[in-house]
């Protein structure tokens, strides 16, 4: 349901270096937050362009009022996880393993600390803390389900520097966690979901966060109207000035006004029930190649590639089916990509080989029959010889 979204990088004010807890760092300063980066003044501008970005993504749902805002928001960016961890030691007498959003009454004391780590970790990791850092910028004490449901369901959001955009991808890094947890009856009640308490919620977090995220994605998902009305509401409800408790209570209060806490459950489960995991979307598209609906088998593995465009299987498959279509310039593209992905060399050769052939392109046909050949002999040596041997070669 989401889209690109413009970063909001205007009106950048740059300062120079400015030290900071016994460091040199720079500071770069857009519409909406401060940043110190470690690593010089372009790190700490670009940065903010970033958090400009997934500021403008988050105001599109919450729809907070900015203007209420008395103070940028601060994210000090260090060098190391080591320079890291002795700020935070020295601030808080321990440390996290991952970026720490530390919120105290004042918008101008409360930090968000990351370190410098690879990708795509860095920008999870940031759009996971920079959401909390926001939410409680206008709601100190918010659901815990609203905190970490959204904060996980915007972990996969990421500056595209291209494009000078945000871009939202969704996040279903949980979904089969969430479906192992429900075969097991491990997972909560939406009410219990909805009026957790810290204590609850930290013992447990292995349902927790990950309940919480699919809860925001079933509200988002639009099938049912009412249930994303109830999201919007329980949003427009939450009070600055309120308790954790007082926060937590007005929402839940709302969701039993319009609500049956079993008919929900039982829709929460269905919605879950049909989303498919990458491992489901794979399995069925090898049945439906099988049975050789190459239309849905087609769907199934596109639809596999946007949750893991990594994997090689659905890149085979979908060079089989291309091959069977005759469209053999795409089946050469399926293929590559597959071998680049690390699907098994001599099944790849020979498809590549058999692709070659088909397009009268007899050289490369050879060249790859024999990779195939060399690579799994019992497999591939009596039938690459056979095509060889109509090819006619000395």
């Amino acid at each position: 349901m989401k889209r690109l979204l413009a970063a909001a990088a205007a009106a950048f004010v740059l300062a120079s270096a400015l030290p900071a807890q016994g460091s040199n760092f720079a500071q770069a300063r857009s519409d909406h937050y401060t940043v110190w980066a470690e690593a010089g003044q372009a790190r700490a501008d670009e940065l903010a362009k970033v958090l400009e970005g997934l500021f403008t993504l988050f105001e599109e749902d919450m729809r907070f009022d900015s203007s209420r805002l008395n103070s940028r928001l601060t994210v000090r960016v260090f060098r190391d996880k080591a320079g890291f961890d002795a700020h935070l030691t020295r601030v808080v007498g321990e440390t996290r393993s991952d970026f720490v959003y530390l919120h105290y009454p004042t918008l101008e004391r409360s930090e968000l600390l990351v370190f410098e780590k690879e990708e795509p970790d860095f920008s999870a990791s940031l759009a996971h803390q920079a959401y909390v850092q926001f939410l409680k910028a206008f709601i100190p004490n918010p659901p815990l389900w609203i905190r970490e449901g959204f904060a996980v369901y915007y972990e996969r959001s990421a500056w595209d520097a291209a494009a000078g955009t945000v871009v939202f991808q969704e996040n279903a890094a949980w979904l089969e966690t969430l479906k192992a947890l429900q075969n097991s009856g491990k997972l909560l009640g939406i009410e219990a979901l909805l009026g957790i308490s810290p204590e609850r919620a930290e013992s447990a977090r292995d349902v927790f966060y990950p309940q919480s995220w699919a809860f925001v994605s079933f509200l988002l998902d639009g099938r049912e109207p009412r249930y994303t009305r109830f999201l919007w509401d329980s949003l427009a409800i939450l009070a600055p000035g309120a308790s954790l408790e007082e926060n937590q209570g007005a929402v839940s209060a709302l969701f039993r006004r319009w609500h049956d806490g079993k008919a929900a459950q039982e829709d929460f489960l269905a919605w879950l029930g049909s989303r498919k995991t990458f491992a489901e979307l794979v399995e069925t598209g090898v049945r439906l190649y099988g049975e050789k609906n190459l239309d849905e088998s087609e769907a199934s593995f596109a639809e596999a590639l946007a949750k893991n465009e990594g994997n090689y299987i659905p890149y085979y498959y979908l060079g089989l089916i291309s091959y069977g279509r005759n469209d053999f310039d795409m089946a050469d593209y399926y293929y590559k990509t597959a071998l680049q992905l690390g699907c098994d060399p001599a099944t790849t050769n020979f498809a590549l080989g058999l692709n070659a052939y088909a397009v009268n392109r007899l050289e490369d046909a050879k060249a790859y029959l024999a990779k195939a050949k060399e690579a799994a002999p019992d497999r591939y040596a009596a039938r690459v010889d056979e095509i060889l041997g109509r090819i006619g070669t000395p």
